[in-house]
């Protein structure tokens, strides 16, 4: 077992894009040596896309079966683990950075607005329709025309085009209101994600967001069923059942890591939201 999850930062072939690739799942497992067999997070976001075979692809405990025609959207640093049956599976893998999409401050919303790499609201798997289909040959085509007059702003722009299209679909299928609390949601999501600790109080996260502890518990509670609060204790305990289950971290490590100054408050805290001491819940996963 690794001492941390390991975690892949993005180094592509295509030194002219700065920040975007696509490749055959087949190259996954060549040039890695089967790494991607084992869980591990990326620094960058990743698109699946399955275009034959089935199986299941893990993301953060979360089991997804696929079969052709299968989207699994795996945002920057969920903790991601291909099955071995997914070597028999043909398809794709679109990687970009934040730094390629964001290049003003409309780019954002791609990442933080759209709901495709939230897995809390809704299907995570999406099924590619046509117009995802064309878009998807169309990003691949112009991948192949590097040096072309604004290739890479092509590319930026059908893969915003491309991101769109994924997001109507996944809307499409689950009842999302448009309006600011999706927004003010979507903001605590990513504090969340950028300051996951124990330390982290609904005051402060209130403070950053400049809202009232009762707008953001009826944002949160709109698209997740449960309090801003009961969120940021899941949240946590998924950070811990990462490094439980995926790192060689010592519960006292684990407990440091996350914030706890005491780590007998760590196993208790544990303890009390699973049921299961640390040490307890680690041997089951292993």
């Amino acid at each position: 077992m690794q001492k941390n999850i390991p975690k892949y930062e993005f180094n592509s072939q295509h030194k002219l894009y700065r920040g975007f690739e696509i490749i055959p799942l087949s190259r996954i497992f060549e040039k890695t040596d089967v790494k991607s067999l084992k869980p591990h997070r990326l620094n960058f976001y990743q698109i699946i896309y399955i275009t034959k075979g089935t199986g299941i692809h893990t993301v953060d405990f979360n089991t997804i079966e696929y079969t052709a025609n299968t989207i699994i959207p795996v945002s920057k640093d969920q903790v991601q683990q291909y099955d071995s049956s997914t070597t028999e599976a043909e398809g794709f893998a679109i990687l970009f950075t934040p730094d390629f999409l964001i290049t003003d401050e409309s780019g954002y919303n791609y990442i933080y607005d759209f709901v495709i790499f939230n897995h809390i609201i809704g299907q995570i798997a999406i099924d590619a329709d046509n117009q995802i289909k064309e878009h998807f040959n169309s990003l691949k085509g112009e991948e192949l025309n590097s040096g072309k007059f604004n290739n890479t702003e092509f590319i930026r722009n059908t893969l915003k085009n491309f991101l769109i299209l994924i997001e109507r679909k996944k809307r499409s299928g689950t009842d999302i209101v448009c309006d600011q609390s999706l927004t003010l949601y979507q903001k605590f999501i990513k504090e969340l994600n950028d300051n996951i600790s124990y330390k982290l109080r609904i005051g402060e996260v209130c403070d950053k967001l400049n809202v009232t502890p009762k707008q953001l518990n009826a944002a949160v509670k709109l698209y997740t069923g449960t309090t801003a609060k009961n969120y940021i204790e899941d949240r946590l305990i998924l950070e811990m059942k990462r490094l439980l289950s995926y790192s060689s971290y010592t519960v006292k490590e684990i407990a440091y890591n996350i914030g706890f100054e005491d780590p007998t408050n760590f196993t208790k805290y544990f303890k009390k939201r699973t049921d299961q001491l640390p040490n307890i819940y680690r041997q089951l996963k292993e």
